[in-house]
């Protein structure tokens, strides 16, 4: 049995989310929940609130004063009701359209509907009270809005709906995919037993993000008189937050023949949506004329289409 949604209140034009695509993910979310829980979720009030609201809730239901993202509030059911999930959501809308510049590639629409995944994630039972189950939640709830791409297609993003006449945008759909390149200064470092002294070079990347989290990429490198190409996979952990950190995988291979398997990590510094500093450091395992590791260091800039 699907969980009754009520949306009380009307998400401003600025965000450009409508009522409809709030309550539609509010539903996904509310079923997503459910399923890990294996509580029946029954009925879920999402409050759209500003900052003076907030507080005032913050300070009546938590005792806590100052504004926050969400707050929930969960019922026992009144017999005859059917047991399950009762509450209440109280969202933040003012908090939303103030945290997400802080993100790369996220706007209002996507922070409002992230508090609401995370309200509906508490009503299950979650918590977040060590940075542990906070990063779990996190990922699960990232996770549910990816869902939405796929089932519900009710993002309608203020960069969209700024340019759309229409007054219903429910089914307009964010697309997460976009091009990246990057140039970065490479040191590759010696190998064990001193057969490699330590080369000065560069690295050229282009990427393409298949998700939120995940984008596939393709490098070309110099070391002096030496170049290799590579093909790799980059996933992010953590989220669009300014500080990025992330994993690569894939292999590497020198133009004279020799290619091995590729992993390292990472993290960017991002400017704005577009621009961002990027570190890698990185091992390749060469299969061809032995099994040698060579090391590299890389840091330059990196570019969003």
């Amino acid at each position: 049995m699907k969980c009754s949604i009520t949306i009380d209140g009307t998400p401003p034009k600025a965000i450009g989310l409508t009522k409809a695509a709030l309550k539609s993910a509010a539903e996904l979310f509310a079923a997503k929940s459910s399923d890990r829980s294996g509580l029946p979720f029954r009925e879920v009030t999402v409050v759209l609130q500003d900052d003076a609201q907030s507080d005032e809730v913050h300070r009546g239901i938590m005792g806590v004063e100052g504004a926050t993202d969400v707050i929930t509030q969960a019922y026992e059911a009144i017999p005859p009701e059917p047991e399950g999930v009762y509450g209440e959501l109280y969202v933040n809308v003012d908090q939303a359209v103030r945290a997400a510049p802080r993100r790369r590639g996220w706007s209002a629409a996507k922070e409002l509907l992230l508090y609401v995944a995370h309200g509906m994630d508490h009503l299950s039972g979650a918590d977040d009270h060590s940075p542990e189950d906070y990063a779990r939640m996190r990922r699960r709830e990232l996770g549910w809005l990816r869902a939405i791409k796929m089932s519900v297609l009710a993002f309608a993003f203020a960069a969209l709906t700024a340019h759309a006449a229409a007054d219903d945008y429910s089914y307009v759909e964010y697309d997460y995919e976009h091009w990246y390149a990057d140039a970065q200064a490479t040191v590759v470092l010696p190998q064990g037993g001193g057969r490699m002294r330590r080369l000065g070079g560069g690295t050229a990347r282009l990427g393409y993000y298949v998700s939120d989290f995940l984008a596939a990429e393709a490098s070309a490198s110099w070391a002096e008189d030496s170049a290799g190409l590579g093909l790799h996979g980059l996933w992010h952990w953590w989220g669009y937050e300014k500080l990025d950190p992330f994993f690569t995988f894939g292999a590497d291979g020198w133009i004279e023949g020799q290619v091995g398997p590729s992993v390292g990590w990472g993290t960017f510094w991002h400017f704005d949506d577009n621009w961002s500093v990027r570190l890698d450091a990185a091992a390749t395992l060469g299969v061809n004329g032995g099994a040698e590791m060579v090391y590299s260091l890389s840091l330059g800039l990196q570019y969003a289409f």
